[in-house]
């Protein structure tokens, strides 16, 4: 009975050190709404030993990640999809935001900032204005960013361990009305 008591402890410790479903799932979701997944997101995952496996999400916004014992890199990358939601709206979101009368959101303010000067201001309004009355083009700019740390997902190394969440935006897209489904 002392052998069980003594190696029960040990054998709990190492299933949780070392667990045996060590796979883990990615999802997309848009804007951090988890009921809008994104469909069809090809990424490209780079293990720490130069091991590259190019995955693509499912119906659900996910895809499941080879197991590895090596900390890895995430891209991502996503064709035009839908129609264009940059609008009328979103401009005047950031004309609010800027007279103070709304506060956006930390991804809110990154779709805001398309003239990508690290501001949200009446040039990225204008730009949009521009760009709803077709005097100006905005490309459909896709951003995917690590969910946990806020930081684009080039700039994120994940260890084995992690189960990553990834937030995607559109530019412009600031009262982030696209519906990828």
């Amino acid at each position: 009975m002392a052998f069980i008591k003594t190696i029960l402890p040990i054998i709990l410790v190492w299933l949780i050190a070392f667990p045996l479903d060590a796979t883990q799932t990615l999802t997309l979701t848009y804007a951090g709404d988890n009921a809008k997944s994104i469909v069809g997101v090809k990424i490209t995952m780079t293990e720490s030993d130069g091991t590259v496996t190019i995955l693509s999400t499912d119906t659900n916004g996910q895809v499941t990640l080879p197991t590895t014992s090596n900390t890895y890199t995430l891209a991502a990358s996503l064709a035009e999809t839908g129609d264009d939601p940059v609008d009328l709206l979103d401009a005047i979101w950031i004309l609010q935001h800027s007279g103070e009368l709304r506060t956006l959101t930390a991804d809110q303010q990154k779709a805001a900032d398309v003239n990508d000067d690290g501001e949200v201001d009446l040039l990225d309004a204008i730009y949009i204005l521009q760009h709803s009355g077709e005097l100006r083009t905005l490309d459909p700019v896709w951003v995917f960013l690590d969910a946990a740390t806020g930081l684009s997902l080039f700039e994120t190394t994940f260890s084995p361990t992690d189960t990553p969440s990834i937030t995607v935006i559109r530019m412009g897209d600031v009262d982030q009305s696209f519906d990828p489904g």
